[in-house]
């Protein structure tokens, strides 16, 4: 059988599972196999997949799960492998903990008196959807979107801002942001 996943993380979990029976052979290995695809099993190749090890025998066991991406489902099976094959559990499902997008801020160009072009790169959405991208911008260093900002789309990937209004001879400080639903 296949244990209920616990202490869910954006990167790891808990899981596991018992072996009641050896099926008349001795149980060689035992752990479990996690994919993004349902009914993971020891020999699927996909780029989301991973397996632990943990021991041998019948009764039953705890694995680390690591090494996932934020903010996705996965799915996981108990297995116990004997020399006549391997046997899973029931599956079960689990998403980990998205977290904050990562994003470069474009530097800034086409300066003129008033205005200037800027942007960024989102190279991950943290796992959650990007709700909204732009640049914000301000007279004081590291400016929110509390302040005055531009609104330029969603999703992930390169996109540009395009600031005007701006007082000439003044200093500005300029980041790109995005938002998800952490």
């Amino acid at each position: 059988t296949t244990s209920t996943v616990s202490n869910i993380t954006t990167t790891d979990a808990t899981c596991g599972g018992n072996v009641t029976t050896d099926g008349g052979a001795a149980v060689t290995a035992r752990g479990v196999c996690w994919n993004t695809t349902q009914n993971p099993t020891l020999s699927m190749t996909k780029a989301n997949n991973g397996s632990t090890v943990n021991g041998s025998g019948i009764g039953s066991f705890t694995s680390s799960i690591t090494g996932l991406s934020p903010g996705t489902t996965y799915y996981v099976r108990a297995y116990a492998t004997n020399s006549k094959g391997t046997a899973y559990g029931s599956q079960t499902q689990f998403t980990t903990t998205a977290v904050a997008p990562v994003l470069t801020t474009t530097a800034a160009s086409a300066i003129t008196s008033s205005s200037l072009t800027s942007g960024g790169n989102i190279s991950s959405d943290g796992g959650s959807a990007i709700t909204a991208r732009g640049a914000c911008w301000g007279t004081s260093a590291n400016p929110t979107i509390t302040g005055s900002k531009t609104t330029d789309g969603t999703g992930t990937g390169s996109f540009t801002s395009n600031i005007t209004g701006l007082t000439p001879g003044t200093t500005y400080y300029v980041n790109a942001y995005a938002t998800n639903s952490i």
